[in-house]
């Protein structure tokens, strides 16, 4: 009886995998239609882009992938956002691969089961592309990202700038999906350029805290406790957007600006308000455009050449209250030539 409940579990799951992709394709056909044209408009490639994180960092990653396979002539979709139900990395490559999807792009959710799902997608012959966080030793053709080595390295930089002098309580929020593996880079590097740089008369003891970004109100609940608890730290360090803005938010609530000085990392509204401000002192941030443009790159130059480049360097950069309003002032000018 047990085996039989086993088996129809996995002809349930199987379908159900198969109902999604269905609505999926169907969802394609739709959106093929060309309202100024007499018909569909036609696409060599489908491409696949997975995530279940729908942050603002994510939604400009999808539409800068979305842009660059315009100018190659492939289609691509977003699996994880407007698909029905919750399914996770893994449930959309798998998802991708009924499909028959030409490649796929992925921003690894720290799933267990997310290497074995790129596995199938390499043996059905479909290239796989990680974003930001890699599997490097999954079946992945390569990694579109910023290197943990050099994450690291520029934090350390960061921190040495803002520690005082004495001892300095540091924290570090990882994310639920991130790579024990990667993370451990980050924080090995990020401790021995502070180690290099330190003048004397000043410390550092650095802690981490893992935070749930997909969960704001987790991500709101860490930070409360830290700010709020007997050790609190000197400096904060966000991995994320989600994390930076509930920092914020938290700094204003608790009265704490100026007191606890917050590393942010990327650039939405709030976060370059909040640097106009002088809020927090900088924020890490990346070229969205150079991730969409080497991912479909990636994936067309595999499928034309049969290979491509196993990594794509991508440049983290801060933006300080100095820098914030020339920023804005360049993407506001890039939004406009892109209109």
């Amino acid at each position: 009886m047990r085996k039989l409940i086993y088996v129809m579990t996995a002809i349930l799951g199987i379908a159900g995998i198969f109902v999604i992709g269905l609505y999926i394709q169907t969802q394609n056909r739709v959106r093929e239609l060309d309202p100024g044209s007499d018909g569909y408009r036609t696409y060599n490639r489908h491409y696949l882009f997975v995530s279940s994180d729908v942050s603002r960092m994510l939604t400009d990653i999808y539409e800068r992938c979305s842009q660059s396979c315009e100018k190659s002539g492939a289609w691509l979709e977003w699996c994880g956002k407007e698909t029905p139900g919750n399914y996770s990395a893994a449930d959309c490559i798998d998802i991708s691969i009924a499909m028959k999807a030409d490649g796929i792009i992925v921003y690894p959710d720290g799933s267990d089961n997310l290497s074995g799902a790129i596995t199938r997608a390499s043996e059905a012959g479909i290239p796989v592309i990680t974003v930001l966080r890699d599997l490097p030793d999954s079946d992945r053709v390569s990694y579109v990202g910023v290197s943990n080595y050099q994450m690291g390295d520029l934090y350390g930089g960061q921190l040495l700038s803002l520690m005082h002098n004495g001892r300095n309580e540091v924290c570090l929020l990882t994310d639920a999906g991130d790579s024990e593996n990667e993370t451990q880079l980050l924080y090995t590097q990020m401790v021995q350029a502070v180690r290099n740089g330190a003048p004397s008369g000043k410390t550092m003891v650095l802690r981490t805290e893992s935070v749930n970004s997909r969960m704001d109100f987790d991500a709101e609940e860490v930070i409360r406790d830290l700010l709020l608890g007997e050790e609190r730290p000197d400096i904060l360090i966000c991995l994320n957007s989600v994390q930076t803005e509930c920092a914020i938010q938290a700094l204003i609530e608790y009265n704490l600006v100026g007191k606890v000085q917050v590393i942010g990392y990327y650039v939405t509204p709030q976060i370059l308000q909040a640097l106009r401000q002088d809020l927090i002192p900088v924020t890490m941030t990346v070229d969205t455009q150079a991730i969409g443009d080497y991912s479909v790159q990636a994936l067309d130059e595999y499928l034309d050449l049969g290979r491509t480049s196993s990594y794509y360097n991508i440049t983290l950069y801060g933006i300080t209250p100095v820098t914030a309003e020339r920023y804005e002032a360049e993407l506001t000018l890039s939004l406009e030539e892109e209109k």
